[in-house]
C-alpha cells in the first residue's frame, strides 16, 4: 500500500489556475498545436517492483483508442520475472518465474506544458485505472491497477511521442506463509506512436 502514496504525491499537486483569456494555446485541446489521433501504440521497458516478488525488470506495449481528447481506452500487455529467494516457502513454492500481465482499463488526459526556450512543449498528464489478469507460478490472478504518467509531444513530429507511466498493481498470489496480498509498482517508459483515423 506505500506505493499508493508515490501516485498521491505526484497527481494530486495543485495547478496553476488560468483566467480563460490568458489560457495559453498549449492548455487547449482546441488551440493547441498537437493533434488527437485515433490510436496510441506504446512499446515500453522499465523496472517492476514487488513486495513478495523482488525487484525485477517489465517490457511490454499498450494500445490507447481514443474516444475523446480526455478520454480513451487501453489495453496492455508486460511480462517481467519474478525474484524470490529459494530458501523462502514462497520462493519454494514458485515452479514458474515468468509473470505475464494483461489488463485493460481507461485513461483520463489533461493537456499540459511546459517552458521550452522561448516557447512551450507541449505534453499530455494522464490517469489510467483498469484491471486484468496476472499470470504468476502458474496461476490465473485477477486484479487491478491504478497510474499515470505523462507524454512529451513534438512540433516536428506531432505523430511521435515520449511517455513515462508510473503504475501500481494489486494482486494475490499462493502464499504458503503469510499474507497472499500482493503490491507490485512498475515504472515504465518508451515511444508513443501516434496513428491516423484510417490506420
Amino acid at each position: 500500500m506505500k506505493h499508493i502514496f508515490i501516485l498521491i504525491l505526484l497527481f494530486l499537486s495543485t495547478p496553476k489556475l488560468w483566467a480563460q483569456e490568458d489560457l495559453p494555446d498549449a492548455l487547449d485541446f482546441d488551440r493547441r498545436q498537437s493533434g488527437m489521433y485515433r490510436f496510441e501504440l506504446s512499446p515500453y521497458g522499465g523496472d517492476y517492483f514487488g513486495d513478495k516478488t523482488g525487484h525485477s525488470f517489465i517490457a511490454g506495449g499498450n494500445l490507447q483508442l481514443n474516444l475523446t481528447e480526455k478520454l480513451a481506452l487501453s489495453t496492455d500487455f508486460g511480462y517481467s520475472r519474478a525474484i524470490v529467494d529459494p530458501t523462502s516457502d514462497l520462493g519454494a513454492s514458485f515452479q514458474d518465474k515468468n509473470v505475464y500481465l494483461i489488463d485493460g482499463g481507461f485513461v483520463i488526459t489533461v493537456p499540459a506544458a511546459y517552458r521550452s526556450g522561448k516557447g512551450f512543449t507541449e505534453a499530455d498528464f494522464f490517469t489510467s485505472l483498469g484491471g486484468g489478469i496476472i499470470r504468476i507460478n502458474d496461476s490465473n490472478r485477477g486484479g487491478g491497477y491504478i497510474g499515470g504518467g505523462m507524454k512529451i509531444r513534438f512540433r516536428k513530429a506531432d505523430w511521435f511521442a515520449l511517455r513515462v507511466e508510473i503504475r501500481n498493481y494489486f494482486t494475490s498470489i499462493a502464499n504458503p506463509s503469510g499474507s497472499n496480498f500482493q503490491d507490485t509498482l512498475s515504472i515504465r517508459l518508451g515511444p508513443t506512436f501516434l496513428l491516423p483515423p484510417g490506420f
